[in-house]
């Protein structure tokens, strides 16, 4: 549902829609950026697919240059093992090219950038990781860890100054550089409509109904069952690397900064979705890398990387004999694009490529799989609750005259809009077109 989302909302900013106004998204330019030079490699949901594998790739390869430099090669061989197959992370959704993912993948470059200037002073490697801290922000704000632990890298005292001053100054220049340039075209869009939608309405929302306390609570409680079948048993076997750390302060210390920050990300994040929890898994499997290598027998070894990596092994080995059906049922998301391609064949045959339709809400992957815009820049539901106009633009768009041609009646009307003057707009200007797999499509009266 992002995804297809970021790739809607970069596809109109593409065609000419103003970014953060008509083309509204409560992400930095770097995602967008990403995003908008995979559609142009082709304008199909395979090159977003293909992001997500070429980020899994980099990261794996980065964990693993990590684990070698602070540890030695042995650990990064198993390193970088263990986050090929552990990054899949099939219930945190690692496998989607969701914002944690495109911010881990810079943020883990300015760690390993930070490692080699240390070993091999230059300042090409300190201007490296600087840049890479900085892009890792602008694809979601939440990553921070590259800045954080780059910083902790240059801060703990070093033989070598490769460059004059306190190495700290460069790194932090280079890291302003992307956020700099991030933040001018923010001024040139309409800085209150960026500001707006990258932290105005968050901020405003703070103390509401949807973000207080007690929901951000109850929404980290609810998410830890299902981030728990990814990264429990990993974290423990990552907690016995800290303990193995002891003897190389250096190395401790740097990996638990680079954790703690990584949960710092997490928490920016607000509503505990379980992607959040992706930016874990680098120093995750760093520490259970330098874990399984303190074993001393390779059969062992091996046993010990099985039990850290069992819960995916499990899922991934139960999909072999598995049915087609199974497999759908089990990949998450898997039928909900199915059930979403044939929705959008709908919309597409029962449309011109000029109308407007409206998706209520959230399954804004529709937009993008049917070719169609809207008028409506609130995408998904979190922010229709957390923006004081969202819910009465939707009322007047609805009732207006110009009207979405068609409305995908996704969710109920009344988890909208609990007064029902959704429900009882829809009810007057609408009637049923079709039914795909139980979701109603409304075309217009």
């Amino acid at each position: 549902m992002d995804e297809g989302g970021y790739a809607h909302v970069v596809q109109q900013w593409s065609r000419g829609a103003r970014l953060y106004g008509e083309a509204w998204l409560d992400r930095p330019q770097g995602l967008l950026l990403t995003y908008r030079f995979l559609l142009w490699i082709d304008d199909a949901g395979w090159t977003i697919r293909l992001g997500a594998v070429a980020a899994g790739l980099a990261i794996t390869v980065l964990v693993g240059l990590i684990a070698w430099l602070l540890v030695n090669p042995r650990a990064g061989v198993v390193a970088a093992g263990v986050y090929a197959v552990a990054g899949v992370a099939p219930h945190i959704e690692g496998f989607t090219l969701n914002g944690e993912l495109l911010a881990s993948a810079p943020a883990t470059l300015a760690v390993a950038a930070s490692l080699l200037w240390r070993r091999y002073p230059s300042a090409g490697w300190l201007v490296t990781a600087g840049l890479a801290a900085g892009i890792a922000v602008t694809m979601k704000p939440s990553g921070v860890d590259g800045i954080a632990v780059g910083l902790a890298v240059l801060l703990v005292p070093a033989r070598h100054r490769p460059v004059a001053g306190p190495p700290v100054a460069p790194f932090l220049a280079a890291s302003a550089v992307p956020v700099a340039l991030s933040a001018v075209h923010g001024w040139h869009v309409g800085w209150r409509d960026y500001w707006t939608a990258l932290v105005g309405y968050q901020v405003a929302a703070l103390n509401g109904p949807a973000t207080g306390p007690g929901a951000r609570w109850a929404d980290f409680t609810g998410s830890l069952g299902t981030v728990a079948q990814d990264l429990a048993v990993l974290a423990a076997v990552a907690g016995v690397g800290v303990r193995l750390l002891r003897g190389s302060r250096f190395a401790r210390w740097i990996l638990l900064a680079w954790l703690g920050a990584a949960a710092l990300g997490v928490n920016l994040g607000g509503s505990y979705w379980p992607h959040y929890y992706v930016q874990l898994l680098p120093p995750l499997t760093v520490l259970a890398g330098v874990a399984i290598t303190a074993v001393p027998r390779p059969g062992l070894r091996l046993a010990a990387a099985a039990i850290a990596l069992l819960p995916q092994l499990v899922w991934l080995g139960a999909l072999v004999p598995a049915s087609t059906a199974e497999r759908q049922d089990r990949i998450p998301y898997y039928g909900l694009a199915r059930r979403d391609e044939r929705i959008a064949a709908v919309v597409r045959a029962a449309t011109a490529p000029d109308d407007r339709i409206f998706v209520l809400v959230s399954q804004s992957n529709i937009y993008f799989l049917a070719q169609r815009a809207t008028d409506y820049p609130y995408l998904w539901g979190r922010p229709i609750e957390k923006i004081p106009g969202a819910l009465p633009r939707l009322r007047a768009m609805l009732d207006g005259p110009d009207r979405p041609a068609l409305v995908v009646l996704n969710s109920d009307p009344a988890k909208v809009d609990a007064s029902g003057e959704v429900s009882r707009i829809l009810a007057r200007h609408y009637r049923i077109r079709a039914v795909v797999e139980g979701v109603p499509l409304l075309t217009a009266t």
